[in-house]
């Protein structure tokens, strides 16, 4: 058949089961399908795949169901596209089936007769598939070519194919389904297609650590791919010495032996039984070694599922670990187990629980059974959590999380002190990877040394013994144990933090601050040291900087807020910034160097975000506190009178920022040398004000100087570095060298993108460059579609009202302008003015720069008097900021006299002075 007589199969994830049905029993019939699971092959691009098969006027079968029809699935994308085409061409078929009981009495399917093949037998159900399907397309073609007269006829095939999908096969003893499961399709659909693709007995393994739900993901499964099977039997695994009992009932349902007999003959007999068979499913549940499972692992075509805390399952199984539920499935979760509940609270909730699935199941009893509020339970998490994670045990697990935990934690006690001994101080880190290095670093002796360590001093040098004793954590189900990584759930962490004694908990927490405190990564601003830097945070902030007294880890949190700046995690930075200097301020002084440390990378946080305003005073007082206490020339001074200068001209008072910028420009000559990475940053900001200044020849020849000691000292493609180039590039820009300016420009940008990434703030700045650098060229239509591209980056990256993005709304501006679409720069000029006037007051030069955009926008449309009133604002603010003969003001003095020009006036104006 050709690809538009197919019958593809539109399906949600969930309903894969129902899809396989369907298909199977299509093929066997005559007719050809395209279903995804099957027919498309692994490394395919899957949305260009389902593009093309939507794109086809090909037959399409949809499974109907509440999975299906849910509006944040990709299948909506399915079936609205399908009824598009048909409104264009009725012929277009459309065969619908109803698989669950989905209401479809309102909306656009209730018109439309929708056959229903839940709850019917499977044969039944197969019949009216068929039914439904021949009566659009007709009886199928022959699937073989005509026998030869007189011929003997074929074998009749003994394969029935799959049940209807729900139905239970003959041999079963799986518990009750879990009616609140939620999510996971990609994890059951992975297991599934690792049983289904050998010819031999295919074995899965479930592994996890406790409490991501493995048990249940396996009931899930069992039940959703029942009608695939002829005999599940379910095995609990965990005490190895009860496996037979089980193998002797299952030999009894089949009636292979009599009740009570030798569980070695049971296992022979179901053994060699289910050699010779196809459809069977054996799950062998919460397995604690390999080797228990390894003699009960039958041969054949059949299918074993394991579920087990251990990993080491590479020479038995084909291995899935389990995590957490994605965020949007623990939402989903508590959303629909609490129907009061929104889906911003339930966030919050699931954040609080590390989306563990039981962790949620208990919260979801304890809230639906209490009434308690759910900010009210998420504080008592923090304040009493092992008493809140004993409560609301689901019926679907044997124990509550805490008694689970603590279990744990007393059994691997038994086996392996030291293992627990890292657990503890995992409890005190991040619930993110910790470094074997990290652990390796803590626990190395020292004076004093926590005696919650002691067992570690011996096996933390032996790299045999030491990984065994992490490798027992996970074993145990109390870590995520990875490659060189250790991963702790944070309700784990909790649990065993209520162990400890305080002052065991004191005395570890004070050796953990000093060690972090070691661990520098090296320069904040080199994204060299980034990934080293991404590593330490999560941990540096888990030990509370801002309550630490030892100064090593106080300069390193300092620096932690520098690293989040340079990444363009500015609203971060500013949260543990203020952080800092607040607790600080309280605990250490206002005037202490630590305290203003925090202090200015506050103010470089503000700076970032846009928030002017709140600066100069803010600096001011650093600046004065610091020369009182370290003098005028400490380093810490000297870049807290740099912040003032560029705050000066980020304000617009550029005379005044060049001034404070010389002078400390020369102070850091003095007492950093010429080369200092600081020395470069100042001489980089006199640069930039002269520029602002208009007095670009100087500023060419500092930025050049800059921008080559920068390639020495720090590398080509240094952020700073990158900056210095940025600002050769303006000036020549500034020059009328514009060919020059666009092709620096272009290449600072691609450079910023491999180094920083396509929406960080520098490249994005970069970016906008750009589109200045197009312009001038006369490249409108480019430089129009790049600046809206920019523009609304900017305005997700940074905010409507940033600066940096309303300079990229001013490029826009400007482009609607040189294309001649008049009224949208109008529209969108005035929008702007107003916005930059919130942001950085009436009479900042970008202000002022909006103002003279309008006028030329007015006059554009011909509206003379408001374009000559919005000139004369722009002409006179900007002589007043920026000095009569500034590049700025002299074309802002044009447009004005062109305004008067165009009303009949004399540019200059001759009206006498009222006296």
């Amino acid at each position: 058949m050709s690809d538009t007589s197919r019958i593809f199969i539109s399906h949600a994830g969930v309903d894969r089961s129902w899809a396989e049905w369907a298909s199977w029993h299509l093929e066997h019939a005559g007719y050809d399908t395209e279903l995804d699971c099957v027919d498309w092959k692994a490394g395919e691009n899957f949305v260009e795949r389902m593009h093309e098969a939507l794109e086809r006027e090909n037959p399409m079968l949809v499974l109907l169901s509440s999975a299906y029809l849910d509006p944040g699935r990709f299948t909506t994308d399915e079936w609205t596209a399908r009824f598009a085409q048909r409104r264009k061409d009725v012929d277009v078929k459309l065969i619908p089936v109803r698989i669950d009981n989905v209401d479809l009495r309102t909306g656009i399917w209730a018109p439309i007769i929708v056959p229903s093949l839940c709850d019917l037998p499977s044969e039944k159900a197969v019949q009216l598939l068929l039914e439904s399907v021949g009566g659009v397309l007709g009886p199928p073609a022959p699937a073989t070519a005509p026998r030869y007269p007189d011929s003997p006829a074929p074998a009749a095939s003994v394969d029935a194919g799959p049940r209807r999908p729900g139905s239970l096969p003959s041999v079963w003893n799986v518990d009750r389904r879990n009616p609140a499961f939620t999510g996971r399709d990609g994890v059951l659909n992975q297991v599934h297609d690792g049983l289904s693709g050998a010819g031999r007995v295919a074995v899965q393994a479930l592994h996890g650590m406790g409490g991501v739900g493995k048990t249940q993901v396996a009931l899930e499964y069992a039940y959703r791919f029942a009608g695939e099977y002829d005999l599940v039997w379910w095995v609990s695994a965990e005490q190895a010495g009860l496996i037979g009992e089980q193998f002797t009932a299952l030999g009894v349902e089949l009636g292979l032996v009599e009740a009570g007999a030798d569980s070695t003959v049971a296992k022979s007999k179901v053994l060699g039984h289910l050699s010779g068979q196809q459809r069977w499913l054996l799950v062998f549940d919460n397995v604690v070694d390999s080797e228990d499972v390894l003699p009960w692992l039958p041969r054949g075509g059949g299918h074993v599922l394991i579920t087990s805390r251990r990993g080491n399952w590479q020479q038995i199984a084909h291995a899935v670990e389990l995590d957490v539920l994605p965020r949007e499935e623990a939402v989903r979760f508590l959303a629909e187990q609490l129907p009061g509940v929104d889906n911003d609270e339930a966030g919050r909730l699931a954040e609080s629980l590390g989306d563990l699935p039981l962790a949620l199941a208990q919260a979801a009893g304890y809230l639906a059974e209490t009434g308690m509020a759910v900010a009210e339970y998420r504080q008592l998490l923090v304040e009493e959590t092992r008493a809140v994670l004993d409560l609301g045990r689901p019926v679907d697990y044997p124990r509550p999380l805490a008694a689970s935990i603590a279990l744990g934690v007393a059994a691997l006690s038994e086996v392996d002190p030291a293992a627990v001994a890292i657990l503890r101080l995992c409890a005190l880190l991040a619930p993110e990877p910790i470094a074997v290095d990290l652990i390796v670093e803590v626990a190395q002796p020292t004076e004093p040394y926590p005696a919650m360590l002691a067992p570690l001093p011996e096996v933390i040098g032996r790299p045999l013994v030491r990984q065994e004793a992490i490798g027992r954590i996970g074993a145990y189900g109390l870590a995520r144990v990875g490659s060189g990584t250790v991963t702790v759930h944070r309700l784990t962490q909790a649990v065993v933090r209520t162990q400890m004694e305080p002052s065991a908990f004191a005395e570890l927490s004070v050796h953990l601050q000093a060690v972090l405190g070691r661990m520098y990564p090296g320069d904040p601003r080199d994204p060299a040291s980034w990934p080293d830097w991404g590593r330490l945070l999560p941990h540096l902030l888990a030990v509370d900087p801002a309550h630490t007294d030892d100064p090593a880890l106080r300069l390193c949190a300092c620096d932690a807020v520098v690293y989040l700046i340079g990444r363009g995690d500015t609203a971060p930075a500013r949260q543990l910034a203020v952080n800092l200097f607040e607790e600080w301020r309280h605990r250490l002084g206002a005037d202490h160097r630590d305290t203003l440390r925090a202090a200015s990378e506050v103010i470089w946080a503000l700076r970032d975000l846009g928030e002017y305003s709140r600066l100069q005073p803010l600096v001011a007082d650093v600046l004065s506190r610091q020369i009182r206490t370290r003098g005028e020339s400490d380093p810490d001074t000297l870049r807290s009178a740099s912040d003032l200068g560029i705050i000066l001209s980020l304000l617009g008072d550029h005379q005044h920022a060049e001034e404070v910028g010389r002078d400390v420009w020369q102070r850091r000559r003095q007492v950093l040398g010429e080369e200092h990475p600081d020395t470069l940053r100042s001489a980089s900001s006199v640069a930039a004000t002269l520029r602002d200044l208009g007095r670009y020849q100087e500023a060419l020849t500092l930025q050049h100087q800059v921008w080559d000691q920068r390639r020495r000292v720090l590398g080509e493609e240094h952020p700073d570095t990158l900056m210095s180039a940025n600002g050769v590039a303006s000036v020549l820009g500034e020059l009328g060298d514009f060919q020059e300016a666009l092709t620096l420009w272009q290449q600072v940008r691609e450079r910023y993108r491999q180094v920083l990434g396509e929406e960080h703030p520098d490249t994005l700045m970069a970016a906008s460059n750009v589109v200045s650098g197009l312009a001038k060229l006369g490249r409108y239509q480019e430089a129009m579609t790049l600046g809206q591209q920019v523009w609304n980056q900017h305005r997700r990256v940074l905010g409507e009202e940033h600066p940096d993005t309303l300079a990229s709304a001013n490029n826009v501006v400007s482009a609607l302008g040189e294309l001649g679409r008049y009224q949208e720069a109008l529209t969108l000029g005035q929008q702007l003015w107003e916005q930059r006037g919130r942001a950085l007051g009436e009479k900042h030069p970008d202000t002022l720069r909006s103002a003279l955009s309008l006028a030329i926008a007015y006059l554009n449309q011909g509206r003379t008097l408001p374009g000559r009133r919005m000139a004369e604002l722009a002409w006179k603010g900007l002589r007043k900021q920026l000095g009569a003969q500034h590049p700025t003001t002299q074309k802002a003095a044009e447009v004005r006299d062109t305004a008067m020009q165009m009303m009949g006036g004399q540019a200059g104006g001759n009206k006498k002075r009222r006296r």
